[in-house]
């Protein structure tokens, strides 16, 4: 099954090089919020970052010849988005952290970018719970809101919320099987 899909990604990539405006939508639609999500953290503004994200795809689009794999475009448009996020904070005068230019900055860029695809996957899964299981995970897991408040919010008793939380736990380390971080990470909640 992991073959086939990245067979399609290879395929995604191939038609992206050739041209293909569904490839780059199945691209765009697969990356936008996470880039979105990886500028805002520098522009602090959501509407500049969606601009600095769309500008970003059109210089990617207009370059699409030279990528060979899904991993080079990623890269290429994480630090085209973090260039164009520090090139928007220059230009209005805003102060960039020191941090961001130093020579580790290139660590923390790739840092975000993982923080990123790890969130994404993350929040994908999280649709694919039923609704009270998700609600629940997230107000407990994510908002950090006490179990009991949790039960007032949604009118439920205090033993539904923490058979919730563990049912969505459960559902969650069974839908991340085979995938280490993920397990270990959900078995800190």
């Amino acid at each position: 099954m992991q073959e086939r899909s990245l067979d399609n990604i290879e395929n995604i990539i191939l038609k992206f090089r050739e041209g293909k405006i569904e490839a780059f939508e199945s691209v765009f639609h697969q990356l936008y919020s996470r880039l979105c999500s990886f500028s805002l953290d520098y522009t602090k503004d959501n509407t500049i970052a969606e601009e600095v994200v769309g500008d970003s795809f059109l210089v990617v689009w207009n370059r699409r010849e030279k990528f060979k794999d899904i991993n080079g475009l990623k890269s290429y448009l994480y630090s085209t988005v973090r260039n164009a996020s520090l090139d928007y904070l220059k230009k209005n005068g805003e102060v960039i952290p020191i941090d961001i230019e130093t020579p580790d900055s290139t660590k923390n860029m790739e840092f975000q970018m993982i923080e990123e695809e790890i969130h994404s996957m993350l929040y994908h899964a999280l649709d694919s719970l039923p609704d009270k299981c998700k609600k629940v995970f997230k107000m407990s897991c994510l908002d950090g809101v006490k179990y009991q408040d949790i039960a007032d919010d949604m009118q439920i008793s205090l033993n539904t919320v923490k058979s919730q939380r563990a049912r969505a736990i459960q559902l969650l380390k069974d839908k991340f099987d085979g995938q280490p971080f993920y397990t270990l990470f959900l078995s800190a909640l």
